[in-house]
């Protein structure tokens, strides 16, 4: 449908995609305001510049740089703009409002789009669908991998426990069954171990 008639189609229904888009624009325009008075703050103060002759040479460089970003992103933003007018705020073909005859006594419902079949988009959501289920068992296997190999890391150090316990414990016998340490020191090992 011709952007005209979309626009009388949304009118009609008291929508104003305008209102929309402008209300977006002037949120990135604060954001961006509001992200160089606070870089100014802070350089400001960094730099100790209030009051002297770099004062000036800060603020210029800052409008040099806002401009230079503030240049890109409205060309992204009036490509964006006009994406939404071309794409998004279009009514589809085929698509009327009722009569006045018609509203009273139909079911059916003014916004209803799924009258309406778009083969590619269609596609493009089974596509989606088929990479979330990829992920979903992509993730359940990592999960389950990380399982095990901390439990194998959990048995595994248990295991050089249980190996350094023999060994220091062969150490305190000192290998001929006579300890020659007294009770404390093998009452701290112990403790060591059971912590």
């Amino acid at each position: 449908m011709e952007r005209s008639e979309s626009e009388a189609i949304f009118d009609s229904l008291n929508l104003k995609p305008q209102l929309f888009i402008n209300a977006a624009l002037n949120i990135v325009d604060e954001l961006i305001d509001s992200a160089f008075d606070h870089l100014h703050q802070e350089a400001s103060i960094q730099l100790k510049v209030d009051g002297s002759d770099m004062a000036e040479d800060l603020t210029k460089g800052l409008d040099y740089i806002r401009n230079t970003i503030q240049s890109s992103i409205d060309k992204r933003l009036t490509m964006w703009e006009k994406y939404c007018f071309l794409r998004l705020f279009v009514v589809p073909e085929g698509f009327s409002l009722p009569k006045d005859d018609e509203e009273s006594g139909s079911d059916v419902n003014v916004m209803d789009v799924d009258a309406v079949s778009n083969p590619d988009l269609d596609a493009h959501l089974d596509s989606l669908r088929t990479k979330l289920n990829l992920l979903q068992k992509l993730a359940i296997e990592l999960r389950t991998k990380v399982e095990k190999l901390k439990t194998e890391k959990e048995d595994e150090s248990e295991h050089q426990k249980v190996r350094l316990w023999n060994e220091d414990l062969l150490r305190i016998i000192g290998g001929n069954g006579v300890s020659n340490t007294n009770s404390e020191e093998i009452e701290g090992f112990l403790q060591g171990f059971n912590t």
